[in-house]
């Protein structure tokens, strides 16, 4: 019997689709499925599925979805790698440009914190910034990286530890 006859035991597609997402989440809390795409034997590539939590193309795919479902909001420009990095302190090292784009929260906060003068904090934090941001090469190739940590350790032996 096809779908849509009376008596048709097969669920739809996206009735399916709602089971396995539930039974999934259920079992994987904070995980995503991925393909993944390696050389095989005889240099074939093979795909498999993988469980997740992190990834550019799970982020890209949830971007691109939100993305659809609200076409008119106005995206601010931010630099790539405050959208795309973990966050998860692992790996402190994000773009200069980054840095810059976050310098005003990070004063706010650290003023706040220390009851000390938002303006000389943002001189601090500019110098810095400015020590601790190498590019590849001596600045010949590639763009300039600030190590979050040293930042924040360097700001700490300052104005003291935030609480």
């Amino acid at each position: 019997m096809g779908q849509g006859q009376p008596g048709n035991s097969q669920a739809a597609a996206s009735d399916l689709a709602v089971v396995f997402c539930e039974d999934f989440s259920a079992k994987h809390p904070g995980k995503f499925l991925t393909a993944d795409t390696k050389t095989g034997p005889g240099g074939k590539p093979v795909t498999t599925i993988e469980v997740v939590d992190s990834g550019a193309d799970i982020q890209s795919t949830f971007f691109d979805m939100w993305r659809q479902d609200h076409p008119d909001v106005s995206l601010n420009e931010v630099p790539g790698d405050y959208v795309t990095t973990s966050g998860s302190g692992l790996d402190p090292d994000i773009t200069f440009e980054n840095a810059q784009f976050q310098l005003a929260r990070v004063v706010s906060a650290r003023a706040k914190d220390s009851h000390r003068n938002p303006v000389q904090i943002r001189q601090a934090v500019e110098q810095i910034l400015q020590k601790n941001a190498p590019a590849p090469l001596d600045g010949l190739a590639g763009e300039k990286f600030v190590n979050v940590l040293e930042v924040n350790l360097a700001l700490d032996k300052i104005y003291g530890a935030p609480k």
